[in-house]
């Protein structure tokens, strides 16, 4: 039974990894919340929490971030929240944005790894995987789950119906040509 699962979640994890994603969240990082307080390499934000990049978005109720070595040092942000969530958005058209929610989510920017813990559901297109702990690695789009004591995870992989034609990707309409100029 472990084999299948691993077997499930590297079919999973293959999926997610279709393209490459940036090594680190691109552009700047915002952060919105109700209250905040920074000392000393420690920002706490709570009440309605957003922090937001070009490619990552994180919500929830209490955030908070550890920065010791300075603005240019890796950082960690704990998030929690009922459910705390996050959305990754896909490089391109072909690649799909993932989305998460767990009570806990820790983001390591040194090893752009995010774990989600307690009823942890991360969604990619209709493929779904459940359980009490999963980790996402931003850059490589990998996934692994743990169902925690006693429990089990949860896969739902979207198969096409054999048959099944899937819809080409939208296009632009060409453009009309001009009419000629009357003389």
């Amino acid at each position: 039974m472990r084999y299948a699962i691993s077997f499930l979640l590297l079919a999973l994890a293959a999926g997610l990894a279709q393209a490459q994603s940036p090594a680190r969240p691109s552009g700047p990082i915002t952060i919105t919340a109700k209250s905040g307080e920074w000392q000393d390499g420690v920002m706490i934000y709570s009440g309605d929490v957003l922090m937001k990049s070009k490619t990552l978005e994180l919500r929830g109720a209490r955030l908070e971030l550890r920065q010791p070595g300075g603005n240019r040092a890796p950082y960690e942000i704990t998030l929690t929240g009922e459910p705390a969530t996050l959305m990754h958005a896909g490089e391109t058209p072909a690649e799909l944005p993932v989305e998460a929610r767990a009570s806990r989510i820790v983001y390591r920017s040194a090893s752009q790894d995010v774990e989600l813990s307690g009823s942890a559901r991360l969604l990619r297109g209709k493929d779904e995987i459940n359980g009490e702990k999963v980790r996402y690695n931003v850059p490589s789009r990998r996934v692994q789950a743990d169902g925690g004591d006693g429990g089990q995870v949860r896969i739902v992989i979207d198969v096409p119906e054999e048959g099944a034609v899937l819809a080409p990707p939208a296009q632009q309409p060409a453009p009309e040509p001009s009419p000629a100029p009357q003389p």
